[in-house]
């Protein structure tokens, strides 16, 4: 018999660790952890724990370990992939959510060290006090998406044209293995390293250790705290929409925008339809405008941003572009974690999120428009939004999002869904992150070798699979 078989015993061990405030076996709370923001459904956890320090979290693992309890690390759990709901029974669900200190603000070397369940709001709002920024900003989620969350599923958002994705500028982690060892990445390997706080580098001396978490979904081992690269505010800022007739010229033009590294935000609406749904006015001011660029510029002075956003303007009118104003800019930057609450109205969200060079992006919008009159979306009550964000070389994310109001018709919205990420990830995309939403389209496809090497080290770092187990089928 182990502990878990006794779910009054589990409790008080737990509760021995963290405090009886930090555990509960409630069912309305095991409900609510049994889901994110996405359509899929989980399992129900047996017992919710929200550890304070790395410490308790490693008393967790070890007790975890001995007595083979799967547990499941969340944050915000405002993912739309399905990525942090459990896939068995009776886990032990930890959420680092009350784990949200800065811990360092290291102005010598512009990084900043930080508890996992920190939200990326709270880390931009403590880093402004400071005069710094962060790079990637975090998912539109942000006021709920915590920055282990995010480096866990390589969340792309705000800030990725210019910085790349959540883990592009992670510099070290500080990690509890699945037998409760608390070790440290990058810099931060020397045998003294618990004496340090943050890592100044993360390719140093030994292979990049650091990588070898982000991206795994929890499924690895417990992130408790991370350091990323932070930069001074800017001085000078710019911001600018652009207008085409033509789906190819805005590529063309985004394309260039991105390779030159000109901006920190590029996004685009890539139909009429979304520019109706985000942007409506400019549709009707502005004649044949069908796809919308929406640059952010920023730099140490108004005269760099300025000089910038001319040579952006250039490169536009180079593609048949121009300048429509700045509403759409502005909206997008400004109110950066708010924006999306309001397509709520629209129904609810099938998001198909992924990476795809920019240039693909006219074949795949394409052959959305051909499901779009397949399947009758508009006259079976089903909405879209076609965007595109650059993300750091010359790469976008293909965002083509449904919605769904009429549940009658719900069949269809998921033949549709399930068609468009067969052609999306068969038109040379592939998922940032994958969970729920990816895992079936990613699995079928995946080298054998590459997925054996996955299931070597899932099994070598967690021998007993505790840790968030069939993430990946693993």
């Amino acid at each position: 018999m182990t502990i878990l078989d006794v779910i009054g015993d589990l409790e008080k061990e737990l509760a021995k660790i963290v405090g009886k405030t930090n555990v509960s076996s409630e069912e309305f709370i095991r409900v609510s952890y049994s889901e994110d923001a996405s359509p899929f459904e989980g399992n129900l956890p047996k017992i919710v724990v929200r550890p304070q320090t790395n410490k308790q979290v490693s008393k967790i693992l070890k007790l975890a370990h001995q007595e083979r309890i799967s547990i499941i690390p969340v944050g915000g759990r405002s993912s739309i992939n399905g990525s942090p709901i459990p896939r068995i029974d009776n886990s032990i669900m930890i959420d680092l959510s009350g784990m949200n200190e800065v811990i360092e603000i290291d102005e010598n070397n512009m990084t900043v060290t930080v508890q996992a369940g920190i939200t990326w709001s709270g880390l931009i709002h403590e880093l402004k006090k400071k005069g710094y920024k962060l790079g990637f900003r975090g998912p539109y989620g942000g006021n709920a998406g915590t920055v282990g969350g995010s480096i866990s599923a390589n969340s792309i958002g705000c800030g990725a044209s210019s910085h790349g994705s959540a883990c592009d500028d992670v510099l070290g982690l500080e990690l509890v293995l699945s037998t409760g060892e608390i070790i440290q990445t990058g810099s931060n390997w020397k045998d003294n390293s618990s004496e340090t706080i943050g890592s100044f580098a993360r390719y140093c001396t030994f292979n990049d250790m650091t990588g070898l978490f982000l991206g795994d979904h929890g499924c690895l081992a417990v992130k408790t705290s991370a350091t990323l690269k932070i930069f001074p505010l800017p001085k000078g800022e710019a911001y600018a929409d652009f207008g085409f007739s033509n789906l190819e010229k805005a590529v063309n033009a985004f394309h260039e925008i991105q390779k030159n590294h000109l901006v920190e935000e590029a996004v685009m609406l890539g139909d009429s339809n979304s520019i109706d749904l985000l942007a409506s006015t400019y549709r009707s001011t502005f004649e044949n405008i069908n796809c919308i660029l929406a640059v952010i510029i920023e730099e140490a002075s108004d005269e760099i941003a300025q000089l910038k956003k001319d040579l952006v303007e250039k490169i536009i009118r180079k593609h048949g572009g121009k300048s429509i104003g700045m509403f759409l800019s502005k909206a997008h930057w400004l109110n950066m974690f708010n924006l999306v609450q309001s397509l709520f109205e629209e129904g609810f969200w099938y998001n198909t999120c992924h990476l795809r060079p920019i240039k693909t992006l006219p074949q795949l919008i394409e052959k959305f428009h051909e499901l779009t009159n397949k399947y009758n979306l508009k006259e079976n009550g089903i909405n879209w939004i076609i965007s595109a964000l650059g993300v750091n070389h010359c790469l976008t994310s293909g965002w083509i999002t449904l919605y769904l109001k009429d549940k009658s018709k719900e069949q269809i919205m998921h033949k549709v869904w399930d068609e468009l990420r067969e052609i999306e990830i068969d038109q040379e995309g592939v998922p940032y992150w994958t969970g729920k939403l990816w895992e079936p389209y990613v699995l079928d496809r995946v080298d054998k070798n590459f997925y054996n090497l996955l299931k070597h080290l899932k099994n070598s770092l967690d021998p007993n699979n505790i840790i968030h187990p069939y993430m990946f089928e693993l």
